[in-house]
């Protein structure tokens, strides 16, 4: 059984976007399944050994990439490129090699589905949360009808998705349980970040974006100027010209080997996530979990799917009051807090990359035989 995993992110870069998908490919391939990552090639050198390093990943086997003619960015035209270069390798594959099925994380791919269809090779469609926007219904409702089947990662999801009446798999995201094995007490944690004070230290990762909720974390260090609150990923365009208070420190995107120090780092650590449909399960809540430290969290459905009273301590989303008293609880309640960091420690090794990988690998294998 062979596959092609098209996707349409330049795989150059931190996202956690990336990383997931890194992370699948490759728990797929460890799986038995024998599917190849196809990527555009945008302008520069590619090192897929250099990136699966950097999003600590083994480095991916049958790697291929799209001919984008020297495009520099992603973009309209550039998805448009992609398609046609997705079209022509499929076509190829389909007429000279085996291909068993495909796998589409995007519905600009929709294309590609649509080929797969005539050509009766299954596609299988993963989802990340519900479609915004007409452009983007509109394509989702064409992969309802060129898939298979649908994997999404949470059962929020699997309620949308059930109106189209196909398979679908609920998984989660996943970690990857060994980069938490050379534990980091938080004096050696905070040395390596130069964090001199005494303070106690909140921690956020990620991007910095209002569809996360950074907002309330910056509204909320205003309010507790005696907590340094240290954020560790891109900070999106809207925040480049905002004045932040000065016990916030922004650390810029780094690689997954260094997100494990900023972690051990934390007093809590924080996922603020506003209502909305970005607030689906982010990858970093199990990261969280693996580190051990408290997590303050929005009490959203697709997030309590993981966390409870049991292994975190859960807000109202979008109230920087609510945030501000999670985080206070924490510093007041440090056995119980410990309490509960702990049995998310133990919790998370049903949300690992590999159990990820073998979810799917079944499933592809029941409707792609």
């Amino acid at each position: 059984m062979a596959g092609l995993y098209f996707i349409n992110t330049d795989i150059r870069n931190t996202r956690a976007h990336t990383c997931q998908i890194l992370n699948t490919v490759s728990a797929l391939q460890d799986a038995g399944v024998d599917i190849h990552l196809v990527s555009p090639r945008y302008a520069g050198t590619y090192d897929i050994r250099q990136i699966c390093d950097t999003h600590g990943v083994r480095t991916l086997s049958n790697t291929l990439f799209l001919n984008l003619f020297g495009i520099t960015k992603p973009g309209l035209f550039a998805f448009i490129i992609s398609n046609i270069s997705g079209a022509v390798l499929l076509i190829k594959h389909i007429y000279h090699t085996s291909v068993s099925f495909i796998y589409i994380r995007s519905s600009f791919f929709m294309p590609l589905a649509c080929i797969a269809y005539v050509f009766r090779i299954p596609c299988f469609y993963e989802s990340h949360r519900v479609p915004i926007g007409l452009s983007e219904r509109i394509r989702d409702f064409g992969m309802s009808i060129f898939s298979y089947a649908f994997i999404v990662i949470s059962e929020h999801l699997r309620r949308y998705y059930a109106r189209y009446n196909k398979p679908i798999l609920v998984v989660h995201d996943g970690v990857s349980l060994a980069r938490f094995t050379d534990t980091y007490t938080k004096e050696q944690a905070r040395e390596k970040l130069s964090l001199q004070d005494k303070n106690k230290v909140c921690v956020y990762t990620g991007t910095l974006s209002t569809l996360k909720g950074v907002d309330y974390i910056f509204a909320t260090a205003q309010h507790m100027p005696d907590v340094s609150f240290v954020l560790a990923g891109s900070l999106s365009q809207e925040f480049k010209d905002m004045a932040l208070p000065s016990n916030i420190l922004l650390l810029g995107a780094l690689p997954q080997k260094e997100i494990v120090i900023v972690l051990a780092a934390a007093d809590v650590l924080l996922l603020p996530h506003p209502r909305g449909e970005y607030s689906q399960s982010p990858m970093k809540l199990f990261e969280y979990m693996a580190s051990n430290r408290p997590i303050v969290a929005s009490k959203l459905p697709s997030i309590m799917e993981v966390l409870h009273e049991t292994n975190a301590l859960l807000i109202e989303p979008e109230d920087v009051s609510a945030l501000r008293a999670g985080i206070t609880f924490v510093f007041n309640n440090q056995e119980e807090s410990n309490r509960r960091a702990e049995e998310g420690k133990r919790t998370v090794v049903k949300y690992t990359w590999e159990k990820r990988g073998a979810s799917i690998a079944d499933f592809i294998h029941g409707y792609s035989a």
